[in-house]
């Protein structure tokens, strides 16, 4: 259903699925050759013409995808309540290397800092704060974990890249781990590195296939057939890999 006025190259409109519930979305016309539809990780319907079509063209491309788009509400709607659910207090279950790790956090307010340890299935924090849930006990812990999380990525990460580009038979220039939300890693023209340090809450063979796709980056700066028959060398179940990556991205963004 086409609703609204265009303007500065934007139109609404709305969709009304078959339960009665109604969402709006937006089309955005740009300097692109196709059209697209997107539902982000908040919910927002975004719909991405060439500035050539009319706005007519990006309600029926809408329209005719309304299934396709209540899905993917709902989906999203279901990791958004998953999210609020989660808090990073006492008895939290967290990842690291692909293994469930549940949080006990011990008080100890006579020491400024603080340490986290993995110990028989639990990562124990101690240090300054507040056992009692609430957001400013939960900022923090948040943060700690954070804190050492990147630094066992940089560790791990820096290993990997160093064992498989002798395997491989290349070099690369500096690593970087980064707090990225939307990419596991990248490859620069310089052939600099950077990794998403919550690869260290991944299994270890999935970590192995994102820096094998880095480091064959060093060959052929594109996806090219090439390129993934370089990836392939190495890892014959690349793809395989690829998928199980995929499956962990929804609890990922949910709690990290």
């Amino acid at each position: 259903m086409e609703s609204g006025n265009h303007n500065d190259g934007k139109e609404a409109g709305i969709l009304i699925f078959d339960d009665g519930s109604i969402s709006s979305y937006r089309i955005i016309k740009s300097d692109r050759r196709t059209t697209a539809l997107q539902v982000t990780k908040s919910g927002e319907i975004v719909v991405r013409i060439p500035r050539r079509l009319p706005y007519r063209s990006g309600h029926e491309l809408a329209e005719k995808n309304r299934s396709w788009v209540y899905a993917q509400i709902k989906k999203v709607r279901s990791a958004l309540k998953i999210k609020e659910m989660f808090h990073w207090t006492e008895g939290a279950v967290v990842l690291l290397y692909g293994r469930e790790r549940v949080l006990h956090v011990e008080p100890d307010f006579g020491n400024k800092g603080f340490s986290v340890l993995e110990v028989n299935e639990k990562m124990l924090i101690s240090g300054p704060v507040d056992p009692n849930p609430g957001p400013g006990a939960e900022a923090v812990i948040k943060e700690v974990m954070k804190r050492f999380y990147r630094k066992e990525a940089r560790r791990y990460l820096e290993e990997k890249a160093t064992r498989w580009a002798v395997r491989m038979n290349l070099d690369y220039g500096r690593i970087a781990v980064r707090d990225q939300a939307t990419r596991w890693g990248s490859c620069s023209t310089k052939g600099n590195l950077n990794f998403n340090w919550r690869l260290v809450l991944l299994p270890e063979e999935l970590a192995d296939y994102v820096v094998v796709h880095e480091l064959a980056h060093r060959i052929h700066m594109n996806h090219s057939k090439a390129f993934w028959e370089a990836v392939e060398r190495e890892l014959p179940d690349y793809r395989l890999r690829r998928r199980k990556l995929k499956n962990y991205e929804d609890e990922i963004d949910q709690k990290y």
